[in-house]
């Protein structure tokens, strides 16, 4: 039988392969430049930092590219065993270690051939008066013959380094502001001095993040922390308005020396990291100030594409962060300003640090003056103290008065929690003024609906929030409660008026619609009656977190097993290169990891919420629902419904979804990996800047959060940034997880007309260390 050769199109290969790692045809000049600088920094390893003057330069022609180093340079072995052979990295020795190099991936010159068809490489290596110069063009490379022109005859070169010039395709066009716009994040804070067409785009400073102007700053300190797997030196700024400002310098994990520095400021947008001072990806931290700035770290490590960093990456700089707010915490709490902090307030109650708010205020009347708590007792100037957190003002009055004076609870969380702890704390009395069961309705006297709705959620409180010991009354509650919720000997009593406004929806939903009823119960449950007992779930405390953790890592112990039969993309042209693959393979493997990376939705994945979910919407009592956005919350559980649908839109906004009006669904694989996770009651985060929007979701212990981190291909408009906590409103159905998305961000999702495609990556934050 007569046989025929496989032919294979190398150049064709390479384009695709750099295309899926690379998110833009500027990461050429990207991939360059940290080439430049790593060869910079490992010839001032080599020759001492008042040896030469290091530079970059850079200029971009019509079409063509040139990037140029005063670098250590490339010895003949090192073009063709490293530069030029992808998967190999000639940054793993010595004195690149000692230098500080920031790649070591060893992708080399496939960088340059997503957009580029020739690439000219001139070097020098230092110590050397060898130039060499060696030509490549993408429609000749070979795998099989030799391919790449090479020369050391009659080439000069002034200065030590290397010249990488590209020859750009005629359908890729490349400009000066969108280059310096793109490498800004990755170049800025660079010491070294890069040029782009002769304009400066590094040594900036970083650190001004940390000034406060002398008229603004209320105090300033530096600490030495040592704790356990951490130690390090901590400065803050604490400014008049109670906003804080941290360095963390002199930096040991386990034992080991970390170099760089950490700049964090309160409420600065996202957190960047930095590898000796070259930008590497956003750093998705949950953290209790709300921190934004610079993380500026050896130990930092992105993955191939750069499209973000390590899993240890992250949790690392989440230790270290939870260390350095506990100590910072128990020294800003001495200063009166610390008072206009929200989040040193939400850092106290999250953690339970009571013993931090002696300098938190509250109202006393009838003086109607702020006082510390502090300076609280149970008597003050010979009168008795009592405190109430109602509004009704004959009982301000009875109790506020010339004999006697009355501490007035805030309204708002999470100042209101801790004046309550500390009140009870030091003995003084409450108002007498708690609301009572009057009469519980004896069950033959309910009706039909009314038994009903007891049945159903006496059920839902067992199935589904694991509380099966639970008892559901109809009552007369004084003082127009709604409901009231009771904790005796182990069982979970829950008393409901009549006279409610939301029950008589829910009983009237039993009566006129009874296919929507069983979701309706759930809402209603979820919206007033959660926060009541949320404290009594199981798995709201550090146990049932660790719980559901084993249950994720189980998943994700089944996900990195399939993970490991598809490969990463930089070790497959590695592989492809050597032999060790053949096409075949290659093209499916690659393909299949494009796939796992990229989220796509089209125009006709886009249903109306009304039509796809009738009962999400159906039957709602027109009512606003004044959730803490800073408590978690369970799902809206519609598990009953299935739809195929990507992107869900309500025709008005609805007080029960938070007035949200679109709701985005993660991706499939998240619904497999991590559903068990969304069962539980959490808090939301979103924080958006350039292309990248990531939600982060917080477990209601405090100690696991899921990131889902979704890179746009288009930059947001105007470059805005921002951060904010949103109500969780979390809609699960048969198959999908829907999360909100904000107005300011409604328009990337939007899809009129074609597809939307994006990349999303996500992962579990842990930090059981408390």
């Amino acid at each position: 039988m007569k046989k025929m050769n496989f032919q294979i199109e190398v150049s064709r290969v390479l384009e695709i392969l750099s295309n899926d790692i690379y998110d833009s045809p500027y990461a050429l000049l990207r991939e360059n430049i940290q080439n430049g600088y790593d060869a910079v920094l490992m010839r001032i390893a080599e020759e001492g930092k008042d040896s030469f003057d290091p530079k970059i330069e850079v200029v971009i022609a019509q079409n063509k590219i040139t990037i140029s180093d005063n670098g250590i340079g490339m010895t003949e072995e090192v073009l063709e065993n490293n530069f030029w052979k992808a998967g190999s990295s000639g940054k793993n020795n010595e004195i690149a270690k000692k230098a500080g190099v920031v790649g070591t991936f060893g992708i080399g010159a496939m960088a340059n051939f997503g957009v580029a068809n020739i690439i000219k490489v001139t070097t020098r290596r230092a110590g050397t008066n060898l130039a060499i110069e060696t030509i490549a063009e993408r429609e000749k490379l070979s795998v099989t013959e030799e391919c790449i022109l090479y020369n050391d005859e009659n080439i000069t070169r002034e200065e030590p380094g290397t010249t990488v010039e590209a020859t750009i395709d005629d359908n890729t066009a490349l400009n000066e502001p969108s280059a310096i716009q793109y490498l800004a994040p990755y170049v800025q804070y660079i010491k070294i001095p890069i040029f782009i067409n002769g304009n400066i785009v590094s040594q900036k400073n970083y650190y001004s993040l940390f000034d406060v102007p002398t008229e603004s700053l209320e105090a300033s300190d530096k600490l030495k922390i040592s704790t356990g797997n951490i130690s390090c030196v901590l400065q803050y700024n604490l400014s008049k308005n109670g906003v804080v400002k941290i360095k963390v310098t002199n930096i040991s994990y386990n034992n080991s020396k970390l170099i760089g520095d950490i700049i964090l400021a309160q409420g600065s947008g996202n957190i960047y990291g930095l590898r000796n001072y070259f930008g590497l990806a956003q750093l998705p931290i949950p953290n209790n100030f709300n921190f934004g700035g610079i993380v500026n770290l050896n130990n930092l490590h992105p993955t191939a594409g750069r499209e973000a960093l390590s899993r240890e990456s992250i949790n690392i700089v989440t230790h270290i962060i939870n260390v350095i707010e506990e100590h910072l915490c128990k020294n800003i709490n001495n200063f009166d300003v610390i008072d206009n902090n929200p989040l040193f307030l939400n850092y106290i109650v999250s953690h339970s640090k009571y013993n931090l708010a002696n300098k938190i205020k509250v109202e006393i009347k009838p003086n109607h003056e702020p006082i510390k708590l502090e300076d609280v007792s149970k008597e003050l100037d010979g009168k008795k103290v009592y405190y109430y957190g109602g509004r009704d003002q004959s009982t301000i009055t009875l109790f506020g008065n010339e004999n006697s004076y009355l501490i007035h609870l805030s309204q708002s969380n999470p100042r209101r929690i801790i004046q309550t702890h500390i009140l009870r704390q030091k003995g003084v009395e409450e108002v007498p003024d708690h609301p009572r069961i009057d009469n519980v309705i004896d069950r033959s006297d309910l009706s039909l609906s009314e038994a009903a709705v007891i049945v159903r959620i006496s059920n839902i409180l067992s199935e589904d929030y694991l509380l099966a010991d639970n008892q559901v009354h109809f009552a007369e509650i004084s003082h127009q409660v709604p409901s009231m919720i009771k904790m005796e000997n182990g069982t979970i009593k829950i008393y409901l008026s009549r006279n409610s406004s939301a029950t008589q929806q829910v009983i009237k939903t039993y009566n006129t619609a009874y296919e929507v009823f069983g979701g309706f119960v759930k809402d209603f449950i979820r919206n007033y009656l959660y926060q009541k007992f949320s404290d009594y779930i199981p798995s709201s405390t550090k146990q049932g977190a660790e719980a559901l953790h084993k249950l994720l890592l189980k998943n994700r112990e089944l996900f990195k097993y399939e993970s490991s039969d598809l490969g990463e993309l930089d070790s497959l042209l590695s592989d492809y290169v050597s032999g060790e693959l053949n096409l075949s393979e290659v093209i499916k493997k690659s393909t299949t990891v494009q796939r796992t990376h990229t989220q796509t939705v089209v125009q006709t994945q886009v249903g109306n919420a009304e039509e796809e979910i009738p009962s999400l919407t159906e039957n709602v009592a027109n009512q606003e629902i004044h959730a803490d956005i800073l408590l978690p919350l369970p799902p809206i559980d519609r598990r009953e419904t299935k739809t195929n649908k990507k992107i869900l839109k309500t025709s008005q906004k609805y007080p029960h979804l938070n007035n949200f009006s679109l709701f985005l669904s993660l991706s499939d694989r998240v619904y497999r990996r991590q559903i068990d996770f969304f069962f539980e009651p959490h808090t939301t985060k979103v924080i958006w800047g350039m292309h990248r929007i990531v939600y982060i979701f917080t477990h209601s212990s405090n100690n696991l959060s899921l990131y889902y981190d979704i890179e746009l291909k288009e930059k947001l408009r105007n470059d805005t940034t921002g951060g904010i906590a949103i109500p969780t409103t979390t809609i699960l159905t048969d198959g999908k997880i829907f999360i909100p998305v904000i107005d300011e961000l409604i328009e990337y999702f939007d899809i009129k007309e074609g597809k939307k495609e994006f990349f999303v990556r996500h992962d579990i934050i842990t930090d059981f260390s408390n």
